[in-house]
C-alpha cells in the first residue's frame, strides 16, 4: 500500500489556480475569484511561502492582472505558446512572492 500523496501546499494551489485561470479564458475572473485567491493567499504568508512584507490585496490585485495580461497576450499574439506563456508567468510570479534571502 502506498502512502497518501502530501496535501498541496497553498502556494502551490495558488499557482495551480492561476494557471486554471489563464488557461482558460471562459472562467470568470470575479469577486468569488478575488475572494479565493485572497484565502490562498493568506494561508500562503502564514505558512511563510511568500514574502509576509507583501499586501495582501496588493498580491491578489497583481496576481489577477497578471492572468488579464496572458489572456490578452493569448488574443494579441496566437503565435506564442500558451504552455511556454504561463511556464514564463509561473517564473514571474514565483520570483515575486518568493520571500527574500537571507545571508546568514
Amino acid at each position: 500500500m502506498s502512502a497518501p500523496a502530501p496535501a498541496e501546499s497553498p502556494y502551490e494551489r495558488l499557482l495551480d489556480l492561476v494557471d486554471r485561470l489563464a488557461s482558460d479564458p471562459d472562467l470568470p475572473i470575479n469577486a468569488d475569484t478575488e475572494r479565493t485567491l485572497e484565502q490562498i493567499t493568506i494561508e500562503a504568508l502564514a505558512d511563510h511561502s511568500i514574502d509576509r512584507e507583501l499586501h495582501l490585496r496588493d498580491v491578489v490585485r497583481w496576481l489577477v492582472a497578471l492572468v488579464h495580461g496572458h489572456r490578452a497576450v493569448r488574443v494579441s499574439h496566437p503565435e506564442v505558446d500558451g504552455d511556454e506563456e504561463i511556464a514564463l508567468m509561473r517564473v514571474l510570479i514565483t520570483r515575486w512572492l518568493h520571500p527574500a534571502r537571507r545571508d546568514a
